[in-house]
């Protein structure tokens, strides 16, 4: 009977031992995601406005700047917007 009692006390400990730590590791990561999210750094699109992850852009050489788009939409949108302001100043 001592030894069932002595197994099953063992047991609880060495369970509530695994189950903490794995709280713990769950709760470190979650904690180490949320700041690499806070360390990205976010530039304003110039077509939409919207702010984006320089990781997560869609990115446009334009000479010795890069610029940085939420979407390839609003980057099609700024280079129609370009050539349509350079013909414009063409045609005067």
């Amino acid at each position: 009977m001592w030894k069932f009692v002595i197994f099953a006390v063992a047991a609880f400990i060495l369970w509530k031992m695994f189950a903490g730590d794995m709280k713990r590791r769950k709760e470190e990561a979650k904690k180490q995601e949320e700041q690499l999210i806070a360390k990205g750094e976010m530039v304003r699109d110039p077509a939409c406005g919207s702010y984006v992850s320089v990781e997560n852009s869609v990115r446009l050489n334009d000479g010795d700047r890069t610029l940085h788009f939420c979407s390839y939409e609003c980057r099609d949108n700024y280079v129609k917007q370009l050539e349509s302001s350079a013909k414009k100043g063409s045609d005067t």
